[in-house]
């Protein structure tokens, strides 16, 4: 266990780390509207019978600073319900063009609305970024519960499989007391606390991908314990012999370290930064003065997110 727990101090980092309620009340807000017409069933996308549900940081609460963007998946059928099934095929362009629409001839969106012949998603700039992912049944399903689904790929011309829900239910079930004792999620937003701070690029979805693959017990304790033993196992397995164990994302469908996925530069690089880190929260985990081990933590975290002092 660490020397110092340093509770307030912690306490006061999640705090700034974590974004405000303001922020979470006006992406409910937006994210309501938006819902309500793409699935209106007399609305301008009502063709492809589209269901919706949130994914990426704010619905997993893996949000830090501030919650920028949200994330929309529009769920559709392709073709028209009937007697034995049937009717009209839909192209890619014309579903963008579908969920696109209503929103498109609301005075609220108009001007604001973004997408192209390339888009992944038709993206909403509103201060909040709101990004809709059109996405379509997979073959033979028609449970809009069941995954995965299908969702296109500009970069190859494709549609692949999408697992947004299982996704954060694996995430959710990392977290449980049972397992991480509440702190996988927390970890997340510690290493993409760290990864901002100093302006490395790599995806939040890889670093939620890394952090599920570690064994349970490294999430035991309190931050100052955590957060030190999760940079530790990191950073005790060379950067090529994590390649080399294959390791899948939460749902399985594909390996984490791939030239298409997080290849091996820049995953090198991110490992890098790691053993820096885990130097400072060792530091800052074994420091027998409790100074010492405030300002390892503050070189990591930064003294404006890990104050000396804390008024309680």
């Amino acid at each position: 266990m660490a020397v110092y727990a340093l509770t307030d101090n912690f306490n006061y980092f999640f705090k700034r780390l974590n974004p405000s309620p303001a922020f979470e009340k006006q992406a409910a807000s937006e994210h309501a509207t938006i819902r309500g017409l793409i699935v209106d069933p007399r609305g301008l996308a009502s063709a492809l019978s589209p269901t919706t549900f949130l994914q990426g940081s704010y619905k997993q609460e893996t949000a830090i600073y501030t919650i920028n963007d949200v994330d929309i998946v529009a769920l559709c059928r392709l073709w028209y319900p009937g007697p034995g099934g049937g009717g009209k095929g839909w192209s890619r362009d014309e579903i963008f063009e579908t969920i696109a629409a209503p929103l498109l001839a609301d005075g609220r969106y108009k001007g604001k609305v973004y997408y192209h012949s390339q888009s992944m998603c038709v993206k909403v700039d509103l201060g909040i970024k709101v990004e809709i992912l059109p996405v379509v049944y997979k073959a033979s399903n028609n449970d809009p519960e069941k995954e995965p689904f299908c969702l296109y790929r500009p970069e190859k011309g494709v549609w692949e499989d999408g697992y947004a829900r299982y996704h954060q239910r694996w995430l959710s079930y990392k977290n449980s007391t049972q397992q991480t004792f509440g702190n996988f999620i927390p970890a997340i937003k510690v290493l993409k606390h760290l990864r901002s701070r100093i302006v490395l690029g790599d995806d939040s979805f890889h670093i939620e991908c890394l952090l599920y693959s570690l064994p349970n017990s490294v999430f035991a304790g309190g931050p100052a314990d955590w957060i030190a033993s999760v940079l530790r196992h990191i950073v005790s397995i060379p950067a090529l012999t994590w390649v080399q164990q294959g390791i899948k994302t939460p749902c399985g469908e594909r390996l984490l370290f791939t030239a298409s996925e997080w290849n091996l530069e820049t995953w090198s690089k991110f490992r890098e930064a790691v053993k820096v880190w885990e130097q400072a929260a060792t530091l800052a985990s074994t420091a027998p003065d409790e100074q010492i081990a405030i300002k390892a933590w503050q070189l990591i975290l930064g003294d404006d997110f890990f104050p000396s002092k804390v008024s309680v």
